[in-house]
């Protein structure tokens, strides 16, 4: 538990892995002024003496794109005011454990890549729909990632925690299906520069990554997008 003084803290994430980002080399603006935070060996960079119902934090990393997050404190659990992010990879970066795909779309705005290779098939919980069951994924570490029950709804979900063998949380509830489970693909989130050029990380040799899908902030929804370049 936090100490009844902070305003709150920040827990960070590398999008693409889900591994914890906890350095000295991100920097935080909030309400537009530097503040250095307390640095917690947990990964908590914890804030305290800003005042204010509302704060507009932009956290910036380097080889990562910037992160606007906006924290209503009374929305916050007053006795463990945590909050999460996800830092986007910039290209090129310094990361050896993925390869890039590259297109263009409109500027400014948030872009998947899926692939269908080594699909994971999930039983969702009966009632709790938050827990999934997993089958017939051999490799890898699944905490962290982002998956998609297909490619058309850009309704992405993350798994954030194994509670057992085979047995994982979801960040949300997810569909029930009385049949069984259902597969689902692997995800990759990023985002087009101004000129709408974007730069999706993704796992090293993997195949069969042939779609994205861009969110389309006038008609909130996500659209296909055109073919991409890998390299």
């Amino acid at each position: 538990m936090l100490d009844h003084k902070v305003d709150f803290a920040l827990l960070l994430y590398d999008e693409f892995d889900g591994s914890a980002i906890a350095d000295a080399s991100v920097l935080f603006r909030c309400d537009g002024r530097m503040v250095t935070p307390l640095r917690k060996k947990e990964g908590f960079y914890v804030f305290c003496g800003l005042g204010g119902a509302e704060i507009s934090v932009e956290i910036s990393r380097p080889h990562y794109h910037k992160k606007q997050k906006r924290i209503l404190k009374n929305r916050l659990d007053p006795g463990n005011p945590v909050v999460r992010a996800r830092l986007m990879r910039e290209y090129p970066g310094t990361f050896a454990d993925c390869e890039w795909l590259h297109g263009d779309g409109p500027p400014n705005s948030e872009v998947l890549a899926f692939t269908q290779e080594e699909q994971i098939k999930l039983q969702v919980g009966e009632e709790d729909k938050s827990r999934l069951t997993v089958l017939g994924y051999a490799t890898g570490n699944l905490v962290g990632r982002r998956f998609a029950p297909d490619k058309k709804s850009g309704d992405t979900f993350l798994i954030t925690r194994m509670l057992a063998p085979g047995v994982y949380l979801a960040d949300r509830a997810l569909p029930f299906s009385p049949k069984g489970a259902r597969p689902v693909i692997r995800a990759y989130l990023s985002r087009s520069g101004t000129d709408g050029r974007y730069h999706i990380p993704v796992e090293k040799g993997r195949g069969g990554v042939s779609d994205t899908a861009f969110y389309d902030r006038g008609r909130e929804e996500w659209v296909c997008a055109s073919a991409m370049a890998r390299g």
